[in-house]
């Protein structure tokens, strides 16, 4: 093992290691957490998701490093990757209108998809994922706008913070095509 460590075998960068090693912290916590309080009481499946959701995000990271040197792509991947993570996770634990259980919350996942959907007909290259993310800001605006039309709440917020993310994260990928 020590020697795969000097050839620059799994352990070379210590970034692989901190990030998938957080990755099971956070997978950790809850169970820790459940051995000390009622209030945390996750199920198999509760895990089960949380591996998924946070092994994808982990998965999609070493794939955007190894596929594109550019630190503007890499950063702007990031903030997507963390823009959908955060939405998903969100609006499935707490719900960003009302509560979890209230259907119009469904509408929130339109905004990942459409960044997904773009970015995997723009072949992931730089200027279609610009388009993408850019694609995604106008979802997350158009999902408030009809919320509000609707009455049904003003998530102003949380289509600032993730409208931001998104039009930073298209304008770093407009950079990394340009190089």
């Amino acid at each position: 093992m020590v020697e795969q460590a000097k050839t620059g075998g799994v352990w070379r960068n210590p970034w692989r290691l901190i990030g998938w090693g957080g990755i099971a912290g956070l997978l950790l916590l809850p169970a820790v957490a459940m051995q000390f309080t009622t209030e945390v009481n996750w199920t198999g499946g509760d895990f089960l998701f949380a591996f998924l959701m946070l092994g994808s995000v982990g998965l999609a990271v070493e794939l955007t490093v190894r596929a594109n040197p550019a630190w503007s792509y890499r950063a702007s991947m990031g903030i997507v990757l963390a823009a959908c993570f955060l939405t998903v996770w969100i609006n499935l634990a707490v719900g960003i209108v009302g509560n979890e259980d209230n259907p119009i919350n469904a509408l929130f996942f339109l905004v990942p998809l459409t960044a997904i959907a773009g970015s995997v007909l723009g072949g992931f290259r730089a200027r279609f994922m610009a388009v993408a993310a850019a694609a995604a800001a106008a979802a997350q605006l158009g999902v408030m706008l009809y919320i509000s039309a609707t009455g049904q709440g003003f998530p102003i917020g949380v289509t600032l913070f993730f409208g931001v993310l998104w039009l930073v994260a298209a304008a770093l990928f407009r950079q990394a095509g340009r190089q």
